[in-house]
């Protein structure tokens, strides 16, 4: 995945990826309050489109990618604009997490990538402050196709991994959005308001061990 987007990093700032952050932006705008106090990680972020409009208006941005090619891109837009509070990183973080916690949490057009869904939504839940928002924009699946989501199927998933509050809106549809098929861009919010609950411990009666 990384020398993928390490090829198409010179490329991605398209019309169509520029228009279709656009939208994720704007929701994101519509649906925050008081962004100026966020902290914002944005997972995958890439040459920065989700992360620059974002900087500019909330407390910080750290853009997180494995790709150094798409983060080339990003550092030239950061030094032209100059942004302060926009933070550039490359490293795995489902293998090395961030030591800090984010008030929101974007991830656009990534998770589809992402092998291992539960592994994923684990480590975002690790990553945010208790009440903090996980945004997910992604496309539904086209039909014959196993990459994207079916939305109640995410949205089941999310609950189980302790998240509330989960919304999901269609922000656009085509015939050719994905893999050249019928799809729709979505966006699903939630909130983590249930922190990870230990098992309880079995209480073992003294009549349990034998003699």
């Amino acid at each position: 995945m990384e020398h993928h987007f390490n090829h198409r990093a010179v490329s991605f700032d398209s019309p169509k990826n520029q228009f279709l952050a656009d939208l994720v932006n704007a929701e994101i705008n519509q649906q925050v309050s008081e962004l100026s106090t966020k902290s914002i990680l944005d997972f995958g972020g890439g040459t920065g489109l989700i992360a620059l409009p974002l900087a500019k208006q909330s407390k910080s941005v750290t853009l997180v990618d494995i790709a150094e090619k798409m983060l080339e891109q990003a550092r030239i837009k950061v030094r032209n604009q100059k942004l302060e509070n926009l933070h550039l990183i490359q490293q795995d973080i489902l293998l090395k997490p961030l030591e800090q916690t984010f008030d929101l949490i974007i991830v656009s057009r990534v998770l589809h990538h992402m092998p291992h869904l539960d592994s994923s939504l684990a480590m975002f839940k690790e990553h945010l402050t208790l009440g903090g928002q996980l945004f997910i924009a992604d496309y539904t699946v086209p039909d014959g196709e196993n990459h994207g989501f079916i939305i109640s199927e995410l949205e089941e998933t999310l609950k189980n991994h302790g998240f509330s509050d989960i919304q999901t809106q269609i922000l656009y549809s085509s015939d050719n959005l994905f893999l050249d098929k019928p799809s729709q861009l979505f966006l699903t919010s939630q909130k983590n308001e249930n922190p990870f609950k230990r098992q309880p411990l079995k209480t073992i009666s003294p009549s349990s061990f034998s003699s």
